[in-house]
């Protein structure tokens, strides 16, 4: 490898299986380590639900420059997979609680104003009705007149500002509120992730890209002249493991070939169940983070109600521009064959511009939507992307055949723990373990990954080779002394 090879090679980070432990972003970062050590949720599950509470404030208030000159919109998109008892719905409630209570209350002053609405067009069609009734009897001029004047009187249906959270929505039905609400900033969140990555969605993929890059999209209506919306858009998918692996598995293709997973920060985290203690709850102070989100809440307000309002432009420093494109070309060079990205092309193209964003986010998080975003900033988020990538990566590569071995090995584990068990002598495993990992060598170097990995623990007792299947819990005597003589 030529020293320009390795140079560029060297920039990027190593491929780790912890998920980093980063200093940017300020308020957020607190938010997130204090929702960790409340939930015991899996970490990167918790940093998405922060992550996507910034780029839904964020994201129609500034642009990127990235150090190329382009500007693009800073949303994110995060999709993860967890089972149920992962705390997916609490993880949710403690980022969103703020923004749930400033959207009702939004909402209230909406339903305010529809029914003075609705009170004063009464009254105007009253008046409009009594004019034309003059009119029709005698053609008074002086009624005409004040016909055309009360035309000009006609109350204006109220529009409710312009920031809101969809739940569980189909594209389709997105569309339509996009159109019909004047929504100019949304967050498209899901904990089950049915609607969102249902099959019919699949066909509708190429909108989602489309919001990530801040294109106009085109909404047909059935009544009327189509029109053209361009709301700024995060995801925030939080789905049960069998409904994105239906997903996948009906769309996948077409997922990954128009380059939506590309856009996505995707994760499906190691389980945390099984080593949470139950400890006294701990009671999360929100002043400081709670204070930032109803300041950014309501300046999203104030944008949505003012007509050509600019968003702040926020760019790089120079050690940081020049770090970035470092990155960006040994990510592209990696994209050849035999390189960290060869087959992943669609991801990899868009990995640059995702560091962008998200080193974006992490500093006007921690200083406000002011300065240049510095080097150590940059260096985090390309420490969260990379993550995120090797996920990608994880998840969408085609399994050898000693990950298919240790996938189903883990599947009838999980069966037994299902059934019951605990102890496990290794030599009934290898007899009724599924046929293709019963060859001995096999399933000791299966076995040794699962205990290295935590998922199971391996020893001896009595000249005999006994598998725990919980192996951060306290053993039982009674019961391992049994097996140990069965």
């Amino acid at each position: 490898m030529s020293n320009f090879s390795s140079y560029y090679l060297s920039c990027l980070p190593a491929t780790i299986f912890d998920f980093p432990l980063i200093k940017s972003g300020g308020v957020l970062q607190n938010k997130i380590h204090q929702v960790r050590e409340a939930t015991q949720a899996p970490l990167p599950m918790v940093a998405q639900g922060g992550l996507a509470v910034a780029s839904f404030l964020l994201q129609n208030l500034i642009d990127v420059e990235k150090p190329n000159g382009q500007i693009v919109p800073p949303n994110q998109y995060f999709v993860a997979a967890a089972e149920s008892g992962e705390r997916k719905t609490t993880v949710d409630n403690l980022f969103f609680a703020e923004v749930n209570e400033l959207e009702s209350e939004l909402d209230q002053k909406y339903a305010e104003e529809v029914r003075d609405y609705e009170l004063a067009l009464t009254i105007w069609k009253a008046r409009k009705n009594g004019l034309l009734k003059i009119v029709a009897r005698n053609g008074s001029e002086v009624a005409i007149e004040e016909l055309y004047e009360l035309e000009q009187l006609k109350p204006d249906h109220p529009i409710r500002a312009g920031i809101r959270t969809l739940s569980d929505v189909t594209p389709a039905a997105a569309m339509a509120l996009f159109d019909r609400e004047a929504i100019q900033s949304t967050i498209l969140r899901s904990s089950e992730g049915e609607e969102i990555l249902s099959g019919h969605a699949a066909q509708k993929l190429s909108l989602w890209n489309s919001l990530w890059s801040g294109d106009a999209v085109r909404v047909d209506r059935k009544t009327s002249t189509s029109c053209v919306v361009r709301p700024r858009t995060t995801l925030y998918v939080q789905a049960q493991p069998s409904v994105l692996q239906r997903f996948v598995s009906k769309g996948g293709e077409n997922a990954r070939g128009i380059g939506f997973f590309a856009r996505t920060h995707i994760t499906f985290p190691a389980t945390t169940q099984g080593m949470r203690p139950v400890k006294e709850i701990i009671k999360i102070p929100n002043d400081e983070y709670g204070a930032w989100v109803k300041e950014l809440f309501q300046h999203n307000v104030e944008v949505a109600n003012t007509s050509n309002s600019e968003r702040i432009i926020v760019r790089f420093d120079n050690d940081a521009k020049g770090r970035w494109f470092v990155l960006a070309n040994a990510i592209e060079r990696e994209i050849c064959p035999g390189g960290r990205f060869a087959g992943f092309g669609d991801h990899a193209s868009k990995l640059a511009d995702n560091i962008a964003r998200m080193a974006v986010l992490l500093h006007c998080a921690e200083f406000g939507i002011k300065g240049e975003v510095s080097l150590r900033t940059l260096d985090d988020a390309t420490a969260l992307c990379f993550w995120f990538s090797n996920e990608f990566i994880r998840l969408f590569q085609a399994p050898s055949e000693e990950q298919r071995d240790y996938l189903s090995l883990q599947s009838w584990f999980n069966q037994k723990r299902a059934e019951g068990y605990r102890y496990l002598r290794k030599n009934h495993v290898r007899k009724y373990c599924p046929n293709a990992l019963r060859d001995a060598g096999k399933l000791n170097i299966l076995t040794n990954l699962m205990q290295n990995n935590g998922e199971i623990r391996v020893g001896v007792l009595a000249k005999k080779t006994i598998i725990d299947l919980y192996p951060n819990y306290q053993d039982d005597q009674t019961l391992l002394m049994t097996v140990v003589n069965s």
